[in-house]
């Protein structure tokens, strides 16, 4: 008996794994933060405030805190 179901494709992070990214368009001097959903090849990130530059608080404030990312721009934070 063949089994027709594709097994799941591991993704590279799961809900709740802490991350950090080099740099964005909208801030570049990168950040930390913890993945809040995980789609087919990006991650939503909800940004730790205390990781971003002061001088790029209205942009946090224009993200609500959150952001989307390619899964190659984020990097796993071991704990």
């Amino acid at each position: 008996m063949e089994k027709n179901e594709e097994e799941p494709v591991k993704k590279p992070f799961d809900i709740g794994d802490k991350v950090h990214v080099k740099k964005t368009a909208l801030l570049p001097t990168g950040f930390d933060g913890q993945v809040g959903k995980v789609y087919e090849n990006s991650i939503l990130i909800d940004i730790d405030p205390d990781t971003v530059a002061k001088s790029r608080s209205e942009e946090l404030h224009d993200l609500h805190g959150r952001v989307i990312v390619r899964f190659a721009e984020a990097k796993k934070i071991e704990a």
